[in-house]
């Protein structure tokens, strides 16, 4: 009886298997977070963060006192002569117990010093993490943006491709009417030929650009990934308002890399310091309890001994350096040294900042230059061949004057998708700089 019902059951568990799994599409959110969730760099970057943190964790906890807490059990054994005037082997065994502390009264003020850089180490290391996610994201925009303009060129080229087929296809019977030449059906076949390898190029790139974008996000090549399409074909012109400079002035009110530029200029300074106050004496106090028992004092018990033999100490210890081989003088020099360093940093981490903004911002006009004179020439282009192709159905023009004005559509075509891509990354990119979210 239970065959009846596992025969069916098998078969649904059999047909489920069957059905084709739902591919998942990926919008530029989910890549973004993604790239930020296993992005190696980035989960370096955050493994460098919790390592700052303990040591800001450590140094805040150097001003307390130490204490240590010892125990220590002793045997011994003697060969000594007892009063018959034997020799005797006898063994004896003591205890002790002690507690100790210390803590550091003075040390140039080291340790608030270190204190307060491990500090800014700290939030040094939060703004160096968070410069390097929005770089990852700024990336898997670039790469997103790519495979969307391959996907366009191989439809793009599969269109013309389409089109091309069917005029072939009208040219060979026009040549089996001996109305045109072979010369003339053979340049269309030509033409032909020519966009399969335009195609099979563009499909080259989209495979490619999926494989970059795959890598970034730390996801296994395979061939199901596909992401969503947004609509970009109202994307136009945009009004930008601020020169490079305004826009530099923003930026460094929130770009992380400049913060971190400045904390690391305070943290050397503060290296500085510590530096100098190794020169100076160290006072420390210590205090301690100790007690023990032996076995040797007879007549005393275990509790007896440990009473008596309680001994508490108490100290001070100044600690000056007199002549250190030159190694203090040194190290005030290296971090001074370092000091100057981390300035010359900050300003080049500046200066790389407004380079970079005067260059997305040329990128911009000059992406918005080309998308307008590219969608003219579209414009222009499509016309004439729309006339060429009424003309050449019509027998007026020859195959070489149409596949002409073919070849000018599909160039005109390819640099007006190519254009309305880097004008939208040149956009997206001058925003990055202004602490925009990155959308489509």
């Amino acid at each position: 009886m239970k065959i009846r019902f596992l025969i069916p059951a098998l078969f649904l568990l059999f047909a489920a298997a069957d059905l084709p799994a739902q591919t998942k599409v990926w919008t530029l959110d989910e890549c973004i977070g993604r790239a930020l969730g296993y992005n190696l760099q980035v989960r370096q970057a955050g493994l460098s963060v919790e390592i700052s943190q303990v040591n800001q964790e450590q140094a805040m906890a150097s001003r307390f006192p130490t204490l240590d807490a010892s125990v220590r059990q002793n045997f011994s054994w003697t060969d000594k002569q007892n009063l018959a005037g034997n020799y005797e082997f006898t063994g004896s065994n003591g205890s002790s117990v002690s507690l100790n502390s210390g803590v550091t009264l003075f040390n140039g003020f080291r340790k608030q010093n270190s204190i307060r850089q491990t500090s800014l180490d700290y939030q040094r290391a939060v703004l160096d993490a968070e410069s390097m996610r929005q770089d990852i994201a700024l990336q898997v925009l670039d790469n997103y943006l790519q495979v969307l303009y391959a996907g366009e060129l191989v439809t793009n080229s599969g269109n013309q491709l389409t089109s091309t087929g069917r005029q072939l296809q009208l040219a060979g019977e026009r040549l089996n009417l001996r109305i045109i030449s072979m010369a003339d059906y053979l340049q269309v076949k030509a033409q032909e030929s020519a966009e399969k390898l335009t195609l099979a190029n563009a499909e080259k790139q989209l495979l490619l650009s999926r494989i970059n974008l795959m890598q970034l996000l730390e996801i296994p090549v395979h061939d199901t990934f596909a992401i969503a399409v947004p609509d970009l074909s109202g994307t136009g012109l945009q009004l930008i308002t601020d020169d490079a400079g305004v826009i530099y002035e923003k930026a460094l009110e929130i770009r992380p890399e400049v913060k971190s530029a400045t904390l690391k200029k305070r943290i050397a300074g503060y290296e500085t310091a510590i530096a100098k106050g190794a020169m100076l004496p160290t006072l420390s106090l210590n205090a301690g309890v100790s007690t023990s028992y032996s076995s040797v004092a007879e007549g005393l018990k275990f509790a007896s001994q440990l009473d008596h033999n309680f001994s508490p100490v108490a100290g001070l210890t100044l600690s000056v350096p007199i002549f250190q081989q030159k190694q203090l003088k040194s190290q005030v020099s290296l971090a001074m040294i370092n000091a100057r360093s981390a300035e010359i940093s900050e300003q080049s981490t500046l200066n790389q900042l407004r380079k970079n903004i005067e260059t997305a911002r040329a990128a911009v006009v000059a992406a918005g230059k080309e998308f307008q004179a590219s969608e003219e020439q579209y414009r222009a282009m499509t016309a004439s061949y729309e006339v060429a192709t009424e003309r050449f159905n019509q027998g007026v023009i020859s195959p070489v004057d149409y596949l002409f004005e073919k070849t000018n559509l599909i160039n005109a075509e390819s640099k007006l998708l190519q254009s309305r891509y880097n004008l939208i990354f040149s956009y997206k990119e001058l925003e990055y700089y202004q602490g925009k979210p990155l959308t489509l």
